[in-house]
């Protein structure tokens, strides 16, 4: 089984939507079995929910997103993930600094929407818009099941 590990800032935006709408995607699937978590950098927000915007996208996409607690990357999860899918170039850079073992299985999420031309999501806590956060994580998780499937 694969496991992969999405990564930002805080754990309460970026990374939680794309373990929700990735862990949807694999329920409708059901071909692949992939464990998927969601961490952040910082540890700014650990033990919180997800912020109220992230949630209201989820549910406006009928994506079920109970039972998530936010909480800061460690090595461990490192070590026990496949890959750790980051969300942009500060996440790429601190989690190069701060673990170690990780070059082989760090990418960027927006390798996998390349079509949208960003090169980088952007954090909408501070956009303030959870609607083309949502469009470009939506992609790049469909993208990156078909990727995890060869």
């Amino acid at each position: 089984m694969k496991k992969i590990c999405f990564v930002c800032l805080g754990n309460i935006c970026r990374s939680p939507m794309a373990e929700f709408i990735m862990k949807d995607l694999i329920k409708k699937d059901n071909t692949i079995h992939i464990e998927v978590t969601s961490a952040g950098t910082s540890g700014y927000h650990d033990g919180e929910d997800m912020h109220v915007k992230t949630k209201e996208q989820l549910k406006k996409a009928s994506i079920q997103a109970n039972g998530f607690i936010s909480k800061k990357l460690t090595q461990t999860m490192c070590d026990n993930n496949d890959y750790i899918i980051v969300m942009d170039n500060s996440n790429f850079n601190n989690v190069l600094k701060d673990f170690k073992n990780i070059e082989n299985k760090i990418l960027k999420l927006t390798q996998f929407a390349k079509e949208l031309n960003y090169n980088e999501v952007p954090d909408p806590w501070f956009t303030h818009n959870f609607d083309e956060t949502y469009k470009i994580i939506s992609l790049a998780c469909n993208n990156l099941l078909s990727f995890l499937k060869t």
